[in-house]
């Protein structure tokens, strides 16, 4: 799709493709590219890169937004039009700025069209004793956090958590720039409570190889090592990649809890929840409580997330007998997943048509 639109520029541009995995390969290419046309397109695939801090223009916004900003501050004669995988990015970079955004999908859409052969979980397993699991394979904060929450409290004895061990951090929590209120002082404690267990104790620990021999390979992942995990749960805690900055990233990870027919509960950045229904997807809102959704503070939305459907996670009978009641529902989301290939090419296409170009 990027090279088809490309095609049907008519003006003077350049345009470059680029990963932004190893974050510092982006980070080199966007200090030192040389821009010589009018109208710079950039298409950058995944996050931009995995770190947030604040800029000197003093608001927080992920480090790749920032690198960016400084080359079309540089170039402020150009016309930048970035196409990036990340929704919401408006929010770090303001549209009063050369640089126009076009959201072309994320991750979500990788591989897409092996979906269409991927057989959906809708044969549960009801003499399964596991209500819910939670996948948290890269040792990101928010990661950390929800399963030290969730261990802290021994919610670990109605789930399946899968994880690679954090490296182990002093007062990990201070590490961590989100607002703590007073209030959740006892929060904080099961957190480090939880925290030492996940050091501590032989958990279940995810396979470094998971991937197989093709890495990102996410049909083959999902046969080898998640389908049985779905078989076996009817809730899962969705944990994304983004879950801090105001853009956010949809996945695979989230694709998969439709695949898995699981009732989702979806840890990102504010928003996500809400564009998930925007695609048409059923979120089960008189099942599942989702105003964790519209939570800025980071902590407030986690705990909101796991608090607000304790029965859910906690109750195995009622989460199987919601499930057995749902299961036509979640048949119908996979159909539903069949169309989000071609409402992300037509948002796109839409969006670019209305670009404005130098020339």
């Amino acid at each position: 799709m990027y090279n088809r639109l490309l095609d049907t520029i008519s003006v003077d541009y350049q345009a470059h493709y680029i990963w932004s995995d190893p974050p510092w390969e982006l980070e080199r290419f966007l200090n030192n590219v040389k821009c010589t046309s009018p109208n710079i397109v950039l298409g950058i695939k995944d996050l931009l890169d995995m770190w947030d801090e604040v800029d000197y223009w003093g608001s927080p916004k992920t480090k790749g937004a920032i690198n960016i900003l400084r080359l079309a501050k540089k170039y402020p004669e150009k016309n930048f039009v970035l196409f990036t995988s990340l929704e919401n990015l408006e929010s770090e970079i303001s549209v009063d700025t050369n640089i126009q955004i076009v959201p072309w999908g994320g991750d979500i859409i990788n591989q897409i069209d092996l979906y269409a052969e991927l057989e959906p979980v809708l044969d549960k397993n009801f003499d399964s004793d596991k209500t819910f699991i939670s996948l948290n394979r890269q040792s990101r904060s928010h990661r950390i956090v929800l399963l030290s929450y969730l261990l802290g409290q021994g919610l670990d004895r109605y789930g399946y958590l899968s994880y690679l061990k954090p490296d182990e951090y002093t007062n990990f929590l201070d590490r961590i720039s989100w607002s703590f209120s007073p209030e959740h002082d006892e929060k904080r404690q099961q957190i480090l409570n939880g925290y030492n267990r996940l050091l501590a104790e032989d958990l279940q620990i995810d396979d470094p190889d998971i991937y197989g021999p093709k890495p990102n390979d996410n049909i083959g992942n999902f046969n080898r090592s998640l389908r049985s995990k779905y078989i076996n749960s009817f809730v899962e805690i969705v944990s994304e990649s983004t879950f801090t900055s105001s853009s956010f990233l949809v996945t695979e990870k989230t694709l998969h809890s439709v695949y898995g027919c699981n009732f989702p509960i979806i840890l990102n950045s504010p928003g996500a929840v809400l564009q998930w229904r925007s695609l048409g997807f059923d979120l089960f809102d008189d099942i599942v409580d989702h105003s964790y959704d519209d939570i800025s503070n980071p902590f407030d939305r986690l705990f909101t997330a796991v608090d607000r459907n304790r029965r859910l996670l906690m109750d195995t009978q009622y989460a199987k007998q919601c499930w057995a009641d749902c299961r036509d529902r979640f048949a119908n989301n996979i159909k539903v997943a069949q169309t989000i290939d071609s409402w992300y090419k037509n948002r796109t296409q839409t969006i670019f048509s209305n670009l404005k170009w130098i020339g």
